[in-house]
């Protein structure tokens, strides 16, 4: 029988279990229906558990109804969602239940106090990702400058290059990789020509360096990645499980994959394959910050059948 080992620092994190507590506890307390803009958190079995208690989950705010009782995902959304529920009579004190991720809400913090001493802010995200929306709306909106990948500093070069602002700072969506960031920095900072990105700490009480950088991805995805990198190291193949539209999920099978190990990235037991084990005598399994204990508990018993 193969050693299993699931890593230490592996699923909900406390954003997500603060979201989900919000939303259950809105749907128990009211009669009436219980809407969510977007997914509420990123995990597909998380959603559908949700919709079994009774909460609609719509993607397109004018399908609120006016005055309903609405709750708003974890990842953060711009002030635009607030104007407009406003419109609809739905407002913090009243029917608006706000889920938003403290720690994300501290990213706004930072952009927002970037922004207003003179900072053109240059977020790393992933364009499309609500956290990064949401992000951006304190800065340019849509014209915000997105930087996806760690090796695109490049593009980071050139927009400074092309543009005249005095000064000039990076920040990160909340979920993105630890060494991705690092390296987008590193590989800026070798080829800059006056100056380099120096670390702007959470404080913000320097804020005069003409290039800066503020550490703006969370402790828990930090714990997950260094979590992960552990297990991958000492395993012969890693399951990663996580939502398919997940962030941080996604960092986690990436990071697997540096470091040259087998992995699979899964939602749930029902995709494990009984031949990936052939062989197998060290499996690691991790999770990513949105997916709840029972999967990870399913995925584990899935395989201890597999391989017996």
């Amino acid at each position: 029988m193969p050693e299993i080992k699931v890593a230490k620092h592996a699923g909900f994190c406390f954003g997500v279990k603060k979201a989900i507590e919000i939303a259950e506890e809105v749907a128990q307390k009211n009669n009436h229906k219980t809407y969510v803009l977007g997914q509420l958190v990123h995990n597909e079995k998380v959603i559908k558990d949700l919709e079994n208690e009774g909460i609609i989950f719509v993607e397109n705010i004018q399908e609120i109804p006016k005055n309903a009782i609405t709750v708003l995902r974890a990842h953060g959304e711009p002030g635009t969602t607030y104007q407009i529920l406003e419109q609809k009579s739905i407002i913090k004190g009243k029917n608006l239940n706000d889920a938003t991720c403290p720690l994300v809400t501290l990213v706004h913090n930072v952009a927002t106090k970037l922004n207003n001493n003179g900072y053109e802010v240059i977020l790393f995200g992933k364009r499309n990702h609500p956290e990064a929306i949401g992000t951006s709306y304190h800065l340019k909106g849509k014209d915000t400058f997105i930087v996806e990948h760690a090796e695109d500093s490049g593009l980071v070069l050139d927009y400074i290059k092309n543009t005249n602002y005095d000064k000039y700072a990076l920040i990160s969506q909340t979920t993105m990789s630890v060494y991705g960031y690092k390296k987008l920095i590193d590989d800026i900072n070798s080829k800059l020509a006056d100056g380099k990105f120096e670390q702007i700490p959470l404080s913000m009480k320097e804020l005069t360096t003409k290039y800066g950088y503020v550490d703006t991805i969370c402790n828990p995805t930090k714990q997950r990645q260094s979590g992960t990198e552990g297990i991958a190291r000492e395993s012969d193949i890693v399951i990663v499980i996580g939502g398919l539209n997940s962030s941080n999920s996604k960092e986690l099978y990436a990071k697997c994959k540096e470091i040259g190990v087998e992995a699979y990235f899964i939602q749930s037991e029902e995709q494990l394959q009984k031949e990936w084990f052939i062989n197998k005598e060290k499996i690691g399994v991790t999770a990513g910050a949105s997916t709840p204990d029972y999967l990870i508990n399913d995925v584990v018993e899935k395989i201890k059948e597999m391989t017996s």
